[in-house]
C-alpha cells in the first residue's frame, strides 16, 4: 500500500472513531510586530475555523526587528512587520506582502468628553502646555498623556504629518511606553488618558475608548483611502524569496480573499487587496 493510501486510511479510521484529524495539520507561527497582532489573531481564528489542514498561531509581539530576525534565521516561514521593508532588507532576499493601511488614531480614555483635537492642541497636550481637558472644551479632568519612543511605527506616522512631533520634547508628566499592550493598559486604567495607536490594535481595549477626530476628520479606513485622513501605517507579511510554504501561502491567500478583506474592514483597516 502506498504512503498516500496509508494516510487516507488512517484519517478514515480516526474519523470513524470521532477523533480529530488536526494532528496532520501544519502549524504556522507568524512572529513580529505588535501593530497587526490583534487583527491577525482575528484573521487566524477565522482561517483556522474554516479548514483543518493548517493551523496559524500569532504570538505576542517581538517587534518588526524580531520578525525580520526570525524569518532571516529560518526559524519562521512567515513574519509580520509594521512597515514596508527598506531597500537593504529587500536586498537580503526578503519579500514584503502588504496587508493594509491602518489609521493611527489619537484616543481618549472612557471618561473623555472631547471628540476632536487639532494638531496644535495635541502639541499643547504632549509638551505639557495643556494639562486639563477643560482647555479643549471637555469636562474638567487632568489629561494623563501617554507617549511612545521615537522609533515606534505609530509615532513615526505622526511625525511625517505633524511636523512638531518629529522633534517634540514631551512634558514631564507624559508617560512613555514601549509596547502596544502597555499603551492599551494605561488607556483602560485612566478614564482621562490621551494616547495614540493604530486603530485595529485598539480593539484589544477592555473599556470603551474615545476615538478622536484630527482637525475634524475621523480616523476611518474610508477617509484614509480617500486621502482625507493623513495618519496611517502600513503593515504586512514577510518571507524569504522562494520559501513561502503551503500553510503560509494558504494564510496569505485567505487574508487577501473577500472573507479576509471583510474582516480587515470590520477591524478598521483599509485592505491592500481592496486598494488594488
Amino acid at each position: 500500500m502506498s504512503i498516500i493510501r496509508r494516510l487516507v486510511a488512517a484519517v478514515a479510521v480516526l474519523a470513524a472513531f470521532g477523533a480529530s484529524t488536526s494532528v496532520f495539520a501544519e502549524e504556522l507561527v507568524v512572529p513580529g510586530s505588535g501593530n497587526p497582532e490583534y487583527v491577525l489573531k482575528v484573521l487566524a481564528e477565522a482561517f483556522n475555523a474554516q479548514q483543518a489542514l493548517h493551523r496559524v498561531l500569532v504570538p505576542t509581539s517581538i517587534g518588526t526587528a524580531g520578525g525580520l530576525r526570525e524569518v532571516e534565521a529560518g526559524r519562521a516561514t512567515l513574519g509580520r512587520v509594521g512597515r514596508p521593508l527598506k531597500s537593504d532588507e529587500l536586498a537580503r532576499g526578503l519579500v514584503y506582502i502588504p496587508i493594509g493601511r491602518d489609521p493611527v488614531t489619537f484616543v481618549g480614555g472612557a471618561g473623555v468628553t472631547v471628540k476632536d483635537l487639532t494638531q496644535a492642541q495635541l502639541i499643547d497636550a504632549y509638551t505639557g502646555r495643556a494639562t486639563n481637558w477643560q482647555a479643549f472644551g471637555g469636562k474638567p479632568s487632568p489629561i494623563r498623556v501617554i507617549g511612545r519612543e521615537s522609533t515606534d511605527t505609530s509615532r513615526q506616522a505622526i511625525n511625517r504629518v505633524i511636523q512638531p512631533f518629529d522633534h517634540i520634547v514631551f512634558g514631564d508628566a507624559v508617560k512613555v511606553v514601549s509596547f502596544d499592550p502597555q499603551m492599551i493598559e494605561l488607556l483602560d486604567r485612566f478614564p482621562g488618558s490621551l494616547g495614540f495607536l493604530n486603530r485595529s490594535a485598539l480593539a484589544a481595549a477592555k473599556t470603551k475608548l474615545v476615538y478622536l477626530s484630527l482637525d475634524g476628520v475621523p480616523s476611518t479606513p474610508q477617509n484614509v483611502g480617500a486621502g482625507r485622513y493623513p495618519l496611517w501605517l502600513e503593515f504586512g507579511f514577510i518571507h524569504k524569496s522562494g520559501k513561502l510554504g503551503p500553510a503560509a501561502k494558504a494564510f496569505v491567500d485567505f487574508v487577501s480573499s473577500p472573507a479576509g478583506v471583510r474582516i480587515l474592514r470590520e477591524q478598521g483597516v483599509l485592505a491592500a487587496a481592496a486598494k488594488s
